[in-house]
């Protein structure tokens, strides 16, 4: 990390990467109710955000950092840093054995139905490519949000895939 970055610098940089975000999803054609849907909050706090450019000095670093991760952006460009200098993310956040069996299964069942990690991704509007990819290949969690809109994306219940992702996890 840089040796000139202080807290503020890095709530600094935070916030204008969460802004622009924001507006480039604003851009996209969602609308500001979508976007507090993402990122957890309501849409009075977006429209303040984008009218004002104000609310990331009253925001936590527990908030921002939750912002960070709802839109997904990367830590090490808040720190701007390169990649590697970060410390590997904690163990809560790597996938599990179920992460993966959820992933495989969820492979499976797209394959069967004709649909392929690209099909997926033009059905899903937040979610991009390289992101679906690592959540289907077990490389990266996924959120329940992200996990629901796969299954929708791909036309299976989500209780058949966590049933038999359950029952690989059984068989193991």
């Amino acid at each position: 990390m840089s040796e000139s970055m202080d807290s503020f610098k890095i709530n600094e940089r935070a916030w204008f990467l969460i802004l622009s975000k924001v507006n480039a999803l604003l851009e996209k054609g969602e609308t500001q109710s979508s976007v507090a849907r993402i990122i957890g909050c309501d849409r009075a706090t977006v429209n303040r955000w984008i009218q004002d450019r104000r609310g990331g000095e009253r925001t936590t670093f527990r908030d921002m950092i939750r912002y960070l991760d709802r839109l997904r952006i990367p830590l090490h460009e808040v720190f701007d840093v390169s990649e590697g200098e970060l410390p590997p993310p904690s163990p809560d956040r790597t996938p599990t054995e179920l992460d993966k069996s959820i992933a495989s299964t969820l492979v499976v069942v797209a394959k069967a139905v004709g649909k392929g990690t690209a099909d997926i991704a033009r059905e899903l509007e937040l979610l991009d490519l390289p992101d679906i990819q690592a959540m289907l290949k077990g490389r990266a969690t996924m959120r329940t949000s992200d996990f629901s809109k796969i299954c929708k994306a791909i036309g299976v219940d989500p209780g058949v895939i966590l049933k038999r992702a359950e029952s690989l996890q059984s068989d193991d």
